[in-house]
C-alpha cells in the first residue's frame, strides 16, 4: 500500500500537541549538547599536545655518540641515575597479562528479543487463514531461513502448540539463559585463568573458575530437546516441531567484551612496578676507541638529554592560549550556522591540526641540515612548502566555509610557531589555507579541484611576490622562494586529491563529489528500482524535487536532501507489489493480508531500505536519512482496519505500536523536509479535485498534523521554515497538478471519438512513462 496510511489518530495528536513546547526540556535534546561538549574536550586534548609540541626546542644540541660508531673520549656519568630494566619488566607484565581473566558480558536483552519474535512468529502463524496461508509461510520461512515440512506447519498452527511455547518451553529458556549461553564452546575451551561474567542488567560481577561451565548453543539445543523428551513426555512429532521453530531463533547472550578485557589487561601490566639498575656518579658509560652498543646510547641520552635545548615552557603556554582561543571561536562559528561539530568532525579538525604540526616541527628540526647540505639555500626557505592550502582545502569538501576560515588561521598559527618563524610565513599560509577553502567552496567534481591548480598557484605566487616586495632581499631569495611556494601549491593539490577519499572512507563522511555520484540514473539501486517499482520510482523522483527545493528555500543541504529522496524508498523493492503505485490496477495483495501482516510489510520498507543502503555503501547520511522518513508515524489505515475487524469478529487486543514505523524520529532538516515531502506527494494523490486551494489546504493540514504529532521536535525545523517548505510544496505539487485541455479525436473516426483529458495526477500509467 502506498505510505498515505501514515496518519496519526486523533487520540495521538493531542498526545503530543504540546511536544513542541517543551522541546527544550526533553532528554532528547540534551544529546546535541552532549555531543558538542565532547567535541570540545576532544579538540581541546588536540591543542594540549601541539602547545606540548611547540615547546621542543629545534636548535641543534650537543654530540652523543650513536650505537655502532668509535667513541672519541671516554663517557662517563654525571650524576646517580636509575635506568629500567626493560627485559625484566616486560617479562614479569607479561606473566601477570597470562594470569588475567578474561571479561564476558551476560545480558537478558537476547532472549527478550528472542522471545518477542518466537510469540509474534506464533500471533502471525496462527492468525493464517486458507487465503493468505501460502504468504504467511513463505514468510515464516523466510524469517526463519528454512524449509518448512508440511507436518511441522500443521503442528505449528495448533493452538495446543503456541500454550505450549508460551507456558512450558519459553519459560524453561527464561532460566537456561539467565545463567548465561555462550556461541560455542570450543572457543573458551583453552581459557585456564577462569572468567569474570558481568551482568549488564545489575552491573555485577562474579568470577567462574572453569569457562566450561556454561552451556553453548548446541549443548542448550540437547537440553532442550532432554527436556521436551523426559520432562514433558512430548511425542517425536511435537519435539521436533518445536526444535524447527527454535534452533534457528537461538541466540548467545554471553559474549567476550574485548575492549573490557583488553582495559584489565593493560591496567594489570601497569600495576605491575617496572625493574630498575642503578648507574652510579662517575661509572664510565663508554671508554675511548669503543664501538657504541644500544644500549649504552640509551644510557647517554637518558643522561644528557638537557643538551639538546632546555623546554621552552612560555612558548607552550603562549601557544596554547591562543589555540584555546580559536578553538572557542571555532564552536562559536559553527553554532551561529546551526552546525553542531560532532565527535567526528572534532577528531579529524583535531588530526588535522597535529598531522601538519607534527609536519611543521619535522621541517623546523630538518632545516638546518639540508641548508647545510644545500649551501645555496637558508634554512628558512623550506617552510614556504609546507602544503597548509591542501589541508584546509580537506577541511572544506567536509565541513562549511566559516569553520574552515576559522580552523585555517589556527592551522598557520600553528605552524607559524612551530617552525618559531615570523608574521610574514603565518600570512603566507592564511593566505593559502583560506584562499584554497573558498575556492573550492562551488567544487562539485574532482576535475573542480584540478582546475583550482592555477588559481591557487597565481595565488600564493602573488602572496609571496607581495611578502618578498616588504622585505625584498634579493633575486636568488626571491626565485628560491617562488619555487618552494610553487611546490607547496602542487602539494596541495596533490594532498586535495589524495587523501580527500581517504577521509571519506575513514571517517564515513558523504562528500558532494559522492552524493553527486549518486544522482547518476546509471546507480544500480536507481536501475533496479526503476524496472522492478516504476510508480515507486517516480514517487522518490518528485519526492526529489520538493525536498531539493525545500532545503534551498530554508538554507538546508539541497543536494543531500535530494539524494536521499531519491533512495528514500529503495526498500520497496523487495516487495514492489505490495505498494499501490506499483499495482497499477491489478488486485490488491492486501485484501488477502490481516492488517497487522499489512503493516509489517510497509514497515519493513524501512528496514531494507537501509540494508541495501548499508550493502550498496551509500553512506551513513542517506542510510540515517532513510530510517528516518517515516519517523515514528502511525500506519492509520491498517490500524483501523484492525479494530474494525476487531470489533467484528471479537480477536485479540490490538496493539497501536505494533502499526507504527519503529523511527527514530528525524534528527536534522533534511531528514524533516523529506518526511513531510514523502507524506504530502504519496496522499496528494487521493485528492479528487487538486485545485491550488485544495493542494494548500492539504499541505497546510499534513503539516500540522506531523508537527502535532512530535514527528519534527528533533529535526531543528522552526515553525517559520515549515511555512516556508509548504509554500515551496505547494507550488511544485500546483505545477504537478496543472490542468490539461480535452483533446479532441480526428474527425477521420468521429464515431468512436471521445474527448481525452490528461490529468497528471489520475493518469498512473503516463506518469510511470514520464519517469522512464
Amino acid at each position: 500500500m502506498t505510505d498515505t496510511h501514515s496518519k496519526t489518530s486523533p487520540k495521538k495528536n493531542s498526545a503530543k500537541g504540546a511536544v513542541k513546547a517543551d522541546v527544550l526540556l526533553s532528554p532528547k535534546t540534551a544529546r546535541p549538547l552532549e555531543n558538542s561538549a565532547g567535541s570540545l574536550l576532544v579538540f581541546m586534548a588536540c591543542m594540549v599536545l601541539v602547545a606540548a609540541l611547540s615547546g621542543v626546542s629545534i636548535e641543534p644540541g650537543g654530540r652523543i655518540f650513536v650505537q655502532g660508531e668509535i667513541a672519541t673520549h671516554d663517557v662517563t656519568a654525571p650524576r646517580d641515575l636509575l635506568i629500567e630494566d626493560d627485559i625484566s619488566t616486560r617479562t614479569r607484565r607479561e606473566m601477570v597479562a597470562q594470569t588475567q581473566p578474561p571479561v564476558f558480558d551476560l545480558a537478558q536483552i537476547p532472549f527478550a528479543q528472542m522471545a518477542r519474535k518466537i510469540v509474534n512468529l506464533l500471533d502471525v502463524i496462527h492468525s493464517s487463514t486458507p487465503e493468505n496461508l501460502a504468504d504467511i509461510q513463505n514468510l515464516v520461512a523466510e524469517e526463519l531461513n528454512i524449509r518448512i515440512p508440511a507436518g511441522v506447519w500443521n503442528e505449528w498452527r495448533k493452538q495446543s502448540f503456541h500454550d505450549l511455547i508460551v507456558t512450558k518451553i519459553v519459560p524453561w529458556l527464561e532460566e537456561a539463559y539467565s545463567k548465561g549461553i555462550l556461541s560455542e564452546r570450543r572457543f573458551v575451551s583453552d581459557i585456564t585463568t577462569g572468567v569474570i561474567v558481568r551482568e549488564l542488567s545489575s552491573e555485577t560481577e562474579q568470577l567462574h573458575l572453569n569457562a566450561l561451565d556454561f552451556p553453548d548453543l548446541e549443548v542448550l539445543l540437547r537440553n532442550l530437546d532432554r527436556h521436551l523428551r523426559d520432562n514433558l513426555n512430548l511425542p517425536v512429532s511435537v519435539r521436533r516441531a518445536a526444535e524447527e521453530l527454535l534452533s534457528p531463533l537461538l541466540r548467545p547472550n554471553l559474549t567476550l567484551n574485548q575492549e573490557a578485557t583488553q582495559t584489565r589487561l593493560n591496567s594489570a601490566k601497569l600495576a605491575v612496578e617496572p625493574v630498575f639498575y642503578q648507574i652510579k656518579k662517575g661509572e664510565i658509560i663508554v671508554r675511548k676507541s669503543e664501538r657504541v652498543s644500544a644500549d649504552q646510547q640509551r644510557k647517554m641520552q637518558a643522561f644528557f638529554h638537557d643538551q639538546t635545548g632546555r623546554y621552552n615552557w612560555d612558548r607552550f603556554s603562549g601557544v596554547l592560549v591562543i589555540s584555546l582561543l580559536f578553538t572557542l571561536a571555532i564552536f562559536q562559528a559553527a553554532n551561529s550556522i546551526n552546525k553542531r561539530l560532532t565527535p567526528k568532525d572534532a577528531l579529524l579538525l583535531a588530526l588535522v591540526m597535529l598531522t601538519f604540526a607534527a609536519m611543521a616541527k619535522f621541517v623546523a628540526f630538518s632545516r638546518f641540515p639540508l641548508s647545510q647540505e644545500l649551501l645555496y639555500l637558508t634554512p628558512d626557505v623550506f617552510v614556504y612548502s609546507l602544503p597548509i592550502a591542501g589541508a584546509a582545502g580537506v577541511l572544506a569538501l567536509f565541513f562549511p566555509l566559516l569553520i574552515c576560515i576559522f580552523s585555517g588561521a589556527l592551522l598557520a598559527f600553528l605552524c607559524t610557531q612551530m617552525l618559531h618563524a615570523g608574521f610574514d610565513v603565518f600570512l603566507f599560509y592564511l593566505m593559502g589555507a583560506v584562499g584554497c577553502a573558498m575556492l573550492l567552496r562551488g567544487a562539485q567534481t574532482r576535475t573542480d579541484i584540478l582546475r583550482t591548480g592555477l588559481p591557487l598557484l597565481a595565488l600564493i605566487l602573488g602572496t609571496w611576490a607581495a611578502l618578498n616586495l616588504l622585505d625584498f632581499q634579493g633575486v636568488s631569495w626571491f626565485a628560491a622562494g617562488a619555487m618552494f611556494s610553487a611546490t607547496g601549491a602542487v602539494l596541495s593539490i596533490l594532498l586535495l586529491l589524495a587523501f580527500s577519499p581517504v577521509v571519506e572512507y575513514l571517517f564515513g563522511y558523504t562528500s558532494r563529489f559522492k552524493l553527486l555520484e549518486m544522482m547518476s540514473l546509471e546507480q544500480p539501486l536507481l536501475q533496479d528500482l526503476m524496472v522492478n517499482a516504476p510508480g515507486t520510482y517516480h514517487h522518490c523522483l518528485i519526492v526529489a524535487n520538493m525536498a531539493e527545493a525545500g532545503a534551498k528555500a530554508i538554507g538546508a543541504n539541497p543536494l543531500l536532501a535530494k539524494v536521499a529522496a531519491l533512495y528514500h524508498d529503495i526498500g520497496k523493492v523487495k516487495n514492489p507489489h505490495y505498494f499501490i503505485e506499483n499495482q497499477f490496477g491489478c488486485e490488491n495483495k492486501h485484501d488477502k493480508l490481516a492488517p497487522s501482516m499489512s503493516a509489517l510489510i510497509l514497515i519493513s520498507h524501512v528496514k531494507k531500505g537501509a540494508e541495501l543502503a548499508a550493502k550498496h555503501k551509500l553512506g551513513p547520511e542517506i542510510t540515517d536519512l532513510i530510517q528516518q522518513h517515516h519517523g515514528t508515524r502511525l500506519i492509520s489505515y491498517f490500524y483501523q482496519k484492525a479494530l474494525t475487524q476487531k470489533e467484528e469478529r471479537g480477536t485479540e487486543n490490538i496493539r497501536e505500536a505494533d502499526f507504527c514505523y519503529p523511527g527514530p524520529k528525524p534528527q536534522t532538516k533534511e531528514a524533516g523536509i523529506i518526511l513531510l515531502a514523502d507524506a504530502i506527494e504519496a496522499s496528494s494523490r487521493t485528492l479528487v479535485d487538486p485545485t491550488p486551494s485544495r493542494v494548500r489546504n492539504h499541505i497546510q493540514n499534513l503539516v500540522r498534523a506531523v508537527f502535532n504529532e512530535g514527528q519534527l521536535d528533533d529535526s531543528d525545523l522552526s515553525l517559520k521554515d515549515l511555512n516556508i517548505l509548504s509554500e515551496t510544496f505547494q507550488r511544485i505539487l500546483t505545477g504537478i497538478f496543472h490542468q490539461r485541455i480535452d483533446y479532441p479525436q480526428p474527425r477521420a473516426n468521429a464515431a468512436t471519438t471521445t474527448p481525452i483529458k490528461v490529468e497528471t495526477a489520475k493518469a498512473p500509467a503516463l506518469r510511470i512513462a514520464a519517469a522512464r
